[in-house]
């Protein structure tokens, strides 16, 4: 395998996490056991510093129908409203600017834009169901996968004032691709906006189920300027935020147009720590505690205690499987995201139910953790214990 980024062969493996589904192959009842699975590898190239996997799960596989939803959280929307109106502040953004979401889901983060005064917005989303949900919102929207085909063919040169790649970068297969379409189609003074859950942040909170075949790279600030530049693209401004877990908002524009903020060099500085030897540490933690939970989780179920999970995210089913916790321990996962109820988690084959307040288990365990505060303060009141797989 060549590195995703650069294209060396020099990678070394970080961390084995075996086979396993992939994340979003939820189960009607009879697919269930017949799942494919691929080998889930962490590699470091030792040349540009990407982290990434070796398994590639073809896009259409993988996006043409996902059913994740940016908008079924109030803490997402918050944070792209937040994100909304720094920019439009920041780029002094007019109403007729263009501002393009690629892989925008359902429009949430662009429907912010419009509140924050911008109405010019196109979403380039690849997922059917998900792309008509983003047209009903009111949300001009293409059903197709962004790549530099797509830039010449349906955006023309320099026209796009604002790029929006939010949680979409360690997503792609055409990568370079991508990259070349969003330079073709950026304005001089043009930026892209790449919010990315940062490598940094999965080292230091442990949550390894951050890693799935969706997510085929794993980025610092350093690694992500070293994909950039030889497309002439420059970051001059980035900052961390809580949102995910932890991620970096980074602000990227051709090469040498803007001057680079204070809080990017602050933050490049913290990115140097994440070293070679600070993934390896961060991988051999990670299989000393492979046994924990499990352990804690069947001493309880042998007390008699009911476990449901809360959520069923992508990631949960890379902690789920790794740590071989199957419907054997956990009874069923609660949803709000229709488009996943009553399927079956892949590899663990828990059922998934709607969300019902009237129906509460002994413990909770908080799969979708990266929105624990919410989710824990919606159920305020409640005689459920939760169960955090991680700690900040």
């Amino acid at each position: 395998m060549k590195c995703r980024g650069c294209k060396s062969e020099n990678l070394e493996l970080m961390l084995d996490l075996g086979e396993q589904p992939w994340c979003n192959d939820f189960l009607t009842k009879d697919q269930i056991g017949k799942e494919k699975k691929y080998p889930l590898r962490l590699l470091r190239c030792e040349e540009c510093e990407l982290l990434q996997i070796d398994a590639t799960v073809p896009k259409e596989v993988m996006f043409g129908d996902h059913c994740y939803l940016s908008g079924t959280t109030n803490t997402l929307r918050e944070h792209f409203l937040k994100v909304a109106k720094e920019n439009v502040e920041q780029f002094s953004l007019q109403k007729d600017d263009l501002i393009v979401d690629i892989g925008g889901n359902d429009g949430t983060q662009l429907l912010q834009y419009k509140k924050a005064g911008v109405s010019n917005i196109l979403n380039i989303e690849c997922a059917k169901r998900v792309s008509e949900l983003s047209r009903e919102s009111g949300v001009n929207t293409l059903t197709e996968y962004f790549n530099k085909q797509c830039a010449e063919d349906k955006l023309g040169k320099g026209t796009v004032k604002l790029f929006n790649a939010s949680g979409v970068f360690f997503h792609l297969e055409e990568l370079h691709s991508v990259i070349e379409g969003i330079k073709y189609s950026l304005a001089e003074d043009g930026v892209l906006i790449v919010q990315f859950m940062y490598a940094g942040a999965m080292i230091d909170n442990k949550n390894f189920d951050t890693i799935y075949h969706e997510h085929l790279c794993y980025y610092t600030i350093r690694s992500l300027q070293n994909l950039l530049s030889p497309y002439g693209l420059e970051i001059f401004d980035a900052y961390y935020s809580p949102i995910h877990s932890g991620s970096i908002i980074s602000k990227i524009g051709h090469s040498n147009k803007r001057e680079k903020t204070q809080r990017y060099e602050d933050a490049l500085e913290k990115d140097k720590s994440y070293t070679r030897e600070k993934v390896l540490q961060f991988a051999e933690e990670v299989r000393a505690n492979k046994n924990k939970l499990k352990e804690k989780l069947k001493q309880l179920k042998s007390e008699g205690k009911t476990i449901y999970a809360f959520g069923a995210p992508a990631k949960g089913n890379t902690l789920l499987n790794y740590f071989e916790i199957d419907n054997t321990l956990i009874d069923k996962a609660v949803e709000i995201n229709d488009m996943k109820l009553d399927l079956y988690l892949p590899g663990s084959h828990i059922p998934i139910k709607k969300e019902d307040p009237s129906d509460q288990p002994d413990y909770f365990l908080l799969l979708s953790h990266n929105f624990a505060d919410e989710i824990v303060k919606k159920n305020k009141g409640s005689s459920t214990e939760f169960i955090i797989p991680f700690t900040k």
